[in-house]
């Protein structure tokens, strides 16, 4: 048994290595900038959470575990490495546990979190009792992570990580891959690649050490082709591909196809989650598991009773008999995905957008804009700035740009803040709408009070 201290406790990922090193048998403590419901619960659980960062928390430690936005210079990691206490990154402790077992890891610039969460499913389908390590919260699971005790480990791997190329895996999934986590200015930051090739080259580095890879051969992917020759591989598609469907029927809340492997169809699945975008990531997981040996049976109900993980298209509640969802889409491709999926519910599309980043948002904000047209309204918040600062544009400059552009295109749209928009709609909101929350910050919690009202009247 070791003690393992987290930094940045309070975030889903880090609670959920908590959780699996508590399970494991370790004694784990940590501390976040924040205190949260989340940090609560750990502590209900058994693990000591403190406030703020100090090297005081390091008695008795023996590793400590850091999350990648933390620097170095921060005085409770410095101390450490001058204590020689062992620091590892978040990305090398998830490394440790997918070793316990025939792992399975995905990444991407979208869809990771849904495909893991839908492979977590399957195993569970197929009574393996996997080991789980997410993102997400997923209510299957009762949480972002689970401790199984068969033989399949599955992670979610963040791309943002530069560490994650270093993963040695039996199977990696590349959902698809964007100039995401990118530097704008080629400048080294936590969480972004300096450039673009260097995002690749580290798709490249973590396929290369992966007994089977896992991509997407749809034509806009088609980089993905290179960065995972030489390495045996299967791809996936809508339409083509090693595993790809047929016969893709969209419906309001889900879909069915007919799933093909290897020039096989193996039958008919059918999803209780929306859009063309979750048939990809189904697509992706199904590759995996029959890669790894699940039979299509497990596949086939492990993908019906996937009914989304935490802030993926979340029914969060209704008020005045309009439906309320919350979705995680933070970047210009998930939200054009989100949009597409809510616009073929036929309910009135009225989104909450708060940009997430400064600068993601700077990069995007023109393509953020044009998503927001597939909505019958725009509400824009401030950027969440994930403590970042801005780099040439304020938040209401970011927004005054996304005005711009929709209101010359006639698009009911504002910007206005959370107090104000969070006043309107409950005023407004009527039968037939869907109200969207989206974003990676704390939109969510306007959805959830929004909800919550209804209980109140």
């Amino acid at each position: 048994m070791k003690h393992y201290h987290l930094m940045g406790i309070g975030g889903i990922s880090m609670s959920g290595l908590a959780r699996i090193l508590r399970k494991d048998g370790h004694r784990v403590s940590g501390c976040d900038s924040q205190l949260s419901d989340l940090t609560r619960q750990l502590e209900r659980e058994g693990i000591q959470v403190q406030q703020g960062h100090s090297p005081a928390h390091l008695e008795g430690v023996d590793v400590l575990v850091a999350s990648t936005a933390i620097k170095d210079t921060e005085p409770e990691l410095a101390t450490a490495h001058t204590l020689g206490i062992p620091v590892w990154r978040r990305i090398q402790v998830v490394a440790e546990i997918l070793k316990g077992g025939y792992s399975l890891g995905v990444t991407g610039s979208h869809g990771k979190t849904s495909t893991s969460s839908m492979l977590a499913s399957i195993f569970l389908a197929a009574q393996s009792d996997p080991t789980v390590l997410l993102g997400a919260e997923l209510g299957l699971i009762g949480g972002s992570a689970k401790v199984g005790s068969g033989h399949y480990r599955i992670a979610e791997v963040d791309e943002s990580d530069p560490l994650f190329r270093f993963l040695e895996l039996d199977v990696a999934v590349i959902t698809n891959l964007e100039a995401d986590h990118v530097s704008p200015d080629g400048q080294a930051r936590p969480n972004y690649h300096t450039s673009f090739e260097a995002l690749q080259d580290a798709v490249r580095s973590f396929a290369s050490r992966a007994r089977h890879v896992i991509y997407n051969g749809e034509p806009r992917w088609r980089l993905l082709d290179n960065l995972t020759q030489g390495r045996p591989r299967s791809s996936f598609g809508l339409q083509e591909g090693d595993c790809h469907a047929a016969h893709i029927a969209l419906e309001p809340f889900g879909s069915q196809f007919e799933l093909v492997w290897q020039g096989q169809p193996l039958g008919t699945v059918r999803l209780q989650v929306p859009g063309e975008h979750n048939i990809s990531n189904a697509l992706a997981a199904s590759a995996a598991a029959l890669v790894a040996g699940v039979p299509f049976k497990a596949i086939r109900e492990g993908l019906y009773q996937y009914t989304g993980a935490s802030r993926r298209f979340e029914k969060v509640g209704e008020l005045n008999g309009a439906l309320i969802v919350d979705d995680y889409a933070h970047n210009a491709t998930k939200l054009f995905a989100l949009l597409k999926a809510a616009r073929n519910t036929g309910l009135r599309v009225r989104a909450v957008f708060q940009p997430h980043r400064y600068g993601r948002s700077e990069q995007e904000w023109p393509l953020y804009a044009k998503a927001l047209e597939l909505s019958d309204e725009a509400l824009i918040l401030d950027v969440y700035s994930a403590e970042e600062t801005p780099l040439s544009l304020t938040s209401a400059q970011i927004a005054g740009r996304m005005l711009e552009h929709l209101h010359a295109r006639g698009h009911r749209a504002r910007y206005d803040s959370w107090d104000n928009i969070l006043s309107y709609l409950r005023q407004t909101a009527a039968q037939g709408d869907l109200i969207l929350t989206i974003g990676a910050g704390s939109v969510s919690r306007l959805g959830r009070l929004l909800a919550a009202q209804k209980e109140a009247v």
